[in-house]
């Protein structure tokens, strides 16, 4: 937690120079094409933040939606929270709704007034499941929605919740690079 921001501002402040010495070190027959598929990869890994940007948009407003129905307090903060902490798959939906239910605790509120607050957060589950990855997210990158739900499977059975993270930008970086491949060796050949 504390480490990802500090490697991520010395990624971003060294990241050109970085690429500048890889690309250095490729060979002259295939310099213009690492030169390609580092722009490519580049665009598919912005593609993937702004498509989870989109669903973390997506599923705070199914949730301040759904809390601002049932008029519970602090809706806008709890839906934020809750979009952001949904970008961490699986334990993400339950830190985030964990703010909201310790809320409902306090308040005394009914058992079916908890329910509802849990079918809230379900629905937008169900949502971010079910149509924004497979669909929104895929698109976005470029891949096809089984695509993605496969590679977050294999992502989650090779290194648990970081596989799950990195399944999507890893599978369009390989499947950007086995297409520029793949072009450039049908090209060399002709």
């Amino acid at each position: 937690l504390f480490l990802a921001p500090f490697l991520t501002f010395f990624m971003l402040l060294d990241g050109r120079e970085l690429i500048r010495n890889i690309v250095a070190l490729v060979p002259n027959s295939f310099f213009e094409l690492a030169l390609n598929l580092n722009h490519q990869i580049s665009f598919q890994m912005g593609g993937f933040v702004r498509a989870r940007l989109i669903e973390t948009v997506i599923v705070s407003v199914v949730i301040w939606l759904g809390l601002t129905i049932i008029q519970f307090p602090y809706a806008l903060v709890l839906a934020l929270f809750a979009g952001l902490l949904n970008l961490i798959p699986y334990i993400g939906p339950l830190f985030g709704a964990a703010p909201a239910l310790l809320i409902a605790l306090i308040n005394q509120q009914t058992p079916s007034e908890i329910a509802v607050l849990f079918a809230i957060f379900l629905i937008a589950q169900i949502i971010d499941a079910a149509i924004i990855v497979p669909l929104l997210v895929a698109k976005i990158v470029n891949l096809h929605p089984v695509t993605v739900v496969l590679a977050i499977m294999v992502g989650s059975q090779a290194m648990g919740v970081l596989g799950m993270i990195i399944s999507i930008p890893v599978a369009s970086a390989i499947k950007v690079t086995a297409q520029s491949l793949y072009s450039h060796l049908t090209d060399f050949r002709t």
